[in-house]
């Protein structure tokens, strides 16, 4: 707790040991276990199936050394819990030292390797459960506290249900998902109405994080450097994905499933919400027949948008659509992320503390299993 406020960080990351999927991974698949390699470029980095897990060339690669130098300096706030691995207790001691009751967990390399499409989509559901096990056991350190969202290979939906079953039963908060078209197929393709349908029945999250130069399709693509390429990504991937899962039924379809965007930043909510009730009111539910309510009614009763303690529309943001649908994030311990002045910075906002407390945990505690 933080000056009287329970504080629910529904971003954060682990940062994998390069060897966890060598030492996890199923021993059927452990000759083509990710590991570091040769990434073709004169540098050492994490490889599978016989390429790095990140694009390399073209555009909104991570390679530029003016990137990797700013990263280092983003990362130094972080010494104390780097120099201790990363391990539960260097986590839970920061977690103490700033008054953050909880946290989600999301992968960072394991978000990566979501990115690429994999040749054998038996291989990337290998590499989804190592990750899973690893990190369940991880956050088994303090399970109240330390809550994770399991990797699920979309590429293959079949085997994304039977990881989804698998980690509901191991204790897993929540499934993690990226925004990006996979196989050529969005979030609302009925190939992955089957899923969809066990995450409802499960009771979890569907959690959408986007993550830096994927193989995947990306707004990214469209810019020359990581860093302009990462400033539209997040936000117009998780916009993309919102729209079309209302749009194309989704919602409809299975309407007790919770959605959950984190690290996209909050403030485009009112905009994008305004411009899908603007497309309502000129041509209703056509060529959308699944559309039965108002988009806005959709998002009501099953997004929450994870902001930025340090968002300057974050006010605009309650005001217009409501202090119901917003949860924090701090991005935890990535060198881009706002700890630990975000809470802080979330505390100082032109906000009613009723609010606040709501941004900061009642929105999210039910939803993530936290009480």
């Amino acid at each position: 707790m933080r000056n009287g406020f329970r504080i629910l960080d529904t971003d954060s990351h682990q940062m994998e040991p390069p060897n966890i999927w060598v030492d996890h991974i199923d021993p059927a698949f452990a000759d083509r276990a990710p590991r570091i390699g040769d990434m073709g470029n004169g540098r050492a980095g994490m490889c599978v199936e016989g390429e790095p897990i990140t694009k390399q060339d073209g555009s909104y690669p991570m390679h530029s050394k003016e990137f990797h130098e700013a990263a280092a300096r983003g990362m130094e706030k972080h010494e104390k819990a780097r120099a201790k691995g990363f391990r539960p207790e260097a986590r839970l001691a920061d977690m103490d030292s700033h008054g953050v009751d909880a946290q989600v967990l999301y992968p960072t390399v394991g978000g990566q390797m979501l990115g690429k499409e994999f040749k054998d989509p038996e291989l990337l559901a290998a590499v989804c459960r190592a990750y899973n096990d690893w990190s369940l056991a991880y956050c088994s350190a303090a399970p109240h506290r330390l809550r994770m969202a399991a990797m699920l290979p979309v590429q293959a939906p079949d085997l994304a249900i039977e990881e989804a079953r698998r980690t509901a039963g191991k204790g897993a908060a929540g499934f993690y998902v990226r925004p990006n078209p996979v196989c050529g197929r969005n979030l609302h393709h009925e190939a992955n109405d089957p899923l969809w349908a066990v995450v409802e029945d499960l009771g979890l999250p569907l959690c959408i994080h986007d993550s830096g130069s994927p193989y995947l399709p990306s707004f990214g693509e469209r810019m020359e450097t990581h860093t302009s390429g990462h400033i539209i990504a997040h936000p117009f991937e998780a916009m993309v994905a919102m729209m079309s899962l209302i749009w194309y039924g989704v919602i409809e379809r299975f309407p007790r499933m919770r959605i959950v965007h984190v690290e996209a930043d909050a403030g485009w909510l009112p905009y994008w919400l305004q411009r899908m009730e603007q497309h309502w009111d000129f041509s209703g539910n056509a060529e959308h027949p699944l559309l039965k309510k108002r988009p806005t009614e959709y998002f009501k009763s099953n997004f929450l948008v994870a902001c930025r303690g340090d968002e300057m529309t974050l006010p605009a943001v309650c005001g217009l659509v409501g202090d119901d649908y917003v949860t924090f994030n701090t991005d935890y311990p990535h060198p881009d992320g706002t700890w630990p002045a975000g809470m802080a910075d979330l505390e100082k906002q032109p906000l009613p503390e009723s609010s606040i407390r709501k941004i900061f945990w009642d929105n999210g505690a039910g939803v993530f299993g936290v009480a």
